[in-house]
């Protein structure tokens, strides 16, 4: 009875689909896409990489061509042509591993942070440490020939060093960047390399304040073991829309959660502790704030699944809560359950349809190398609108396991860009924990013995992966019918109303602007999307008079994907500048 009870709670959809379309160059591990290109970025540790031309798709089996920079270094840095499956190498000069990234009003990736230097087999000459440097990759368009763009680097532009941060972009446009360890290869942090503080990166290019410290992210040695407070790497940040427009931005880490003014450096709110335990790196649940409506803006921060506090071997979780942090008696509230049992490392990504799809990840375990086992192989749709009880669609399955340092990100299609998986944080062809570690389950961390045990099996293998793939949602089944977007402004300010046309667009008509963010290790640092005001104009078929997010607080300033949705159905994107 219990089985056919839980059957009856989701659906499946068999529309959707994943084909296998090229190789990543680096295992990818961070990724983003810069605006008016057709491109994506692929970052990743520095280490070996055999993922260029040569990559078997059916298989995986990697080139036997090293994949390798022009002067010498190994490539880490990748810019992917989605349309063809080109590569191109780029040089992001210091160590990007476990980086952050947000970006600028005018489309620029600020990418922050990353790792020291590692020994072994990979050449590091005139390769940087990166825990404190910034490095800026402009947007487009690009060149009929092809996008030319690299990486402009300033290694010692932060204050201090950081590793495992995460950043987002405030109202007036400035970088927030938090948190962080100050060395690397951990899988759990310690009270004497945590960094408790945050700071920002200036729009106009001004000198920053001193950076401040963060009570959230602090704790002392005694809580080393109190995953509640030291599982708080890659700290949860969304910007809330607000009425008084200010830069209020929900803040989990650990279990532990608030409403933070960073322009002000004060607690707007205090939250109560997500049920479940700690749900930021190790625990790494899906967290995302579900897709706004105007001219409510309402926000709602959704969390999924992540791993238990249970030491030595936590538990991946299959529990979803939701919050409104902006009600005066905000609670977190039990939502539906993933339909596949627990799922840690989750990719959640918002659709142009206003549902949300999660994928990658495992069954097993946590975040980490060779902590996790079981990959999650099916993606899941989630629609936040749906009864309760009916959110969740079970959805096309993959043939690659998708596990630790896998990525997922919207593209302008309407599809989902899927990359990455790299258990063991170097390169590995193999990916057998047992080969790696010959004292499994125990590990270092920190130059000392874990607490925590690793979850891989000694007989599976999870080698470093470079095939690309795209998941297809169930609505591309239909894109003959899709809308397409004709004529439209290319920068609106805020609370402007103005004209677009999308051919097809008849009835049932919705128009969304969304961010795809920059997304690492589950966490989709500023990704957001908005349902505009929109109504079907009378001056004309196709036409519609839409209004552009009332203030900053909706929509920071930036470079955004408009769509247009016709019954469900979204057109392809163009990008659309937002601005005071």
């Amino acid at each position: 009875m219990t089985s056919l009870l839980a059957l009856a709670l989701f659906s499946v959809c068999e529309a959707a689909s994943y084909r296998t379309i090229g190789s990543s160059g680096c295992a990818a591990q961070m990724v983003f896409v810069p605006p008016y290109t057709d491109t994506v970025v692929f970052l990743d540790n520095y280490h070996r990489n055999f993922g260029g031309p040569g990559v078997d798709l059916k298989t995986g089996a990697h080139s036997k061509d090293p994949f390798m920079q022009d002067n010498g270094l190994w490539a880490f840095g990748v810019e992917y042509e989605w349309r063809t499956n080109d590569l191109r190498k780029l040089t992001p000069k210091s160590n990007t591993f476990c980086a952050a990234g947000a970006f600028a009003p005018d489309g620029t990736l600020i990418n922050v942070a990353g790792a020291e230097l590692y020994s072994g087999d990979a050449k590091t000459t005139n390769l940087q440490d990166g825990r404190q440097t910034v490095r800026r990759y402009k947007p487009g368009p690009c060149d009929i020939d092809g996008c030319k763009m690299d990486f402009e680097v300033n290694t010692n532009e932060l204050q201090s060093r950081r590793w495992y941060p995460t950043s987002i972009t405030l109202t007036n446009g400035d970088v927030l960047v938090v948190g962080g360890s100050d060395v690397g290869l951990l899988v759990t942090n310690e009270a004497s390399i945590n960094n408790p503080t945050y700071e920002l990166i200036k729009a106009d290019g001004s000198q920053a304040p001193p950076q401040k410290n963060l009570t959230i992210l602090e704790f002392g040695a005694e809580d080393n073991q109190n995953a509640d407070m030291s599982f708080n790497l890659y700290p949860i940040l969304q910007l809330l829309p607000n009425a008084d427009k200010a830069d209020h931005v929900f803040t989990l880490a650990g279990n532990r959660a608030n409403v933070y003014n960073y322009a002000t450096d004060e607690i707007v709110k205090e939250l109560p502790s997500i049920p479940g335990g700690p749900r930021t790196f190790p625990g790494s649940a899906a967290a995302v704030l579900l897709p706004l409506k105007a001219p409510e803006n309402e926000p709602t921060i959704l969390v999924c699944g992540g791993s238990s506090a249970d030491i030595p071997n936590p538990k991946a979780l299959s529990d979803c809560y939701r919050i409104k942090p902006n009600d005066q008696n905000a609670v977190w509230i039990r939502d539906d359950w993933l339909p596949n049992g627990g799922q840690t490392m989750i990719e959640p990504v918002l659709l142009p349809d206003g549902t949300i799809v999660m994928m990658n990840g495992a069954h097993r375990g946590s975040a980490g190398g060779y902590q996790a086992e079981d990959p999650a192989l099916q993606a899941l749709i989630y629609d936040p609108n749906a009864p309760k009880g009916q959110r969740f669609t079970k959805s096309a399955t993959s043939e690659i396991p998708r596990m630790y340092h896998s990525v997922a990100i919207l593209l302008p299609t309407g599809e989902v860009l899927v990359a990455g998986s790299n258990p063991d944080v170097f390169y590995n062809p193999v990916g057998n924990v047992s080969l790696a570690n010959p004292k499994w389950p125990e590990f270092q961390n920190n130059g000392h013995k874990s607490y925590l045990h690793q979850q891989q099996e000694p007989d599976t293998a999870y080698p470093t992966e470079y095939r690309v793939e795209i998941y297809a949602p169930p609505y591309m089944d239909k894109v003959s019918s899709r809308p397409f977007i004709t004529a439209y402004p290319v920068s609106v300010k805020y609370g402007e109303q103005f004209k677009m046309a999308a051919e097809g667009a008849r009835e049932d008509v919705v128009v969304r602007l969304s961010y795809s963010g920059f997304h690492t290790h589950g966490v989709d640092m500023g990704a957001r999307m908005v349902q505009l005001e929109a109504v079907l104009s009378t001056d004309g078929d196709y036409i519609i008079d839409v209004t552009a997010p009332a203030d900053a607080s909706v929509m920071p300033p930036g470079v955004y994907m408009l769509w247009v949705i016709e019954k469900g159905i979204p057109s392809e994107a163009v990008w659309m500048k937002l601005e005071a």
